[in-house]
This record gives C-alpha cells, sequence and structure tokens, in this order.
C-alpha cells in the first residue's frame, strides 16, 4: 500500500525535470564576479577562446535534470550572454533565456574555469 502511494509521487517529480540542449551563439560573453554581493571583477569570453568551447562542453555535459526556478538565489558568478544568462552560486546553477529560467545542481569545480584569470 505504501508504494502504491509513492509511485505518482515519483511520476511526478520524474515529470519536472527537464533537458535543456543549448547551443552558445558565436558571440562574446561577459563574466562578472561578485563578492558579498558587489561585483568585484568582470572579463570578456571571446567565442573562439578555449572557455568558450569548455563552457559548450560545459553545457552539454550538464543538459539534463533542470527544475524551474523556485528560489532566490545570489550569484558569485554571472555569464551574460545576448540570448542567455547563467548564474552560479557553489552547487547550484540557474539558466535564463527565452525559454524560461530553470536551476540544476553542479559541481562548482565544473565551472572554475569561468573566473577571470582561470586557465
Amino acid at each position: 500500500m505504501r508504494i502504491a502511494g509513492f509511485v505518482p509521487w515519483v511520476l511526478l517529480l520524474a515529470g519536472c525535470s527537464r533537458t535543456i540542449s543549448l547551443e552558445l551563439p558565436a558571440q562574446p560573453l561577459t563574466v562578472v564576479t561578485y563578492a558579498v554581493g558587489k561585483a568585484n571583477q568582470r572579463c570578456s569570453v571571446a567565442p573562439a577562446s578555449d572557455k568558450f568551447h569548455r563552457l559548450a562542453a560545459f553545457l552539454k555535459q550538464n543538459s539534463t535534470d533542470w527544475r524551474k526556478r523556485t528560489a532566490d538565489y545570489t550569484p558569485s558568478l554571472v555569464v551574460i550572454g545576448s540570448d542567455v544568462n547563467m548564474y552560479f552560486m557553489d552547487d547550484l546553477m540557474v539558466m535564463s533565456y527565452s525559454g524560461g529560467e530553470y536551476s540544476r545542481k553542479v559541481d562548482p569545480a565544473g565551472y572554475a574555469f569561468l573566473r577571470c584569470g582561470a586557465q
């Protein structure tokens, strides 16, 4: 009896996640890092750069398990593009684009390369 009551919840939760396959347009991106809620560093990511290609690969690796964003957040790193913005804070990534605003868990080491001055 408990399993029968549990199954609809599992199906409901599974239905709440989505896959987002996003191709970054070949346009410069701006990275802004924050400390204590204030921007403290800004740099650009060129479309032909290693960082740009690594970000595209990162997005492909993290294309599943996106959920509608439901909570407020204070980012420590923001990537600004013409059609998409990505907000990173610890193990959470929020992506805002024409399809909506979604979040998912990510490994902070996976996006450390985006920091200004990182190789």
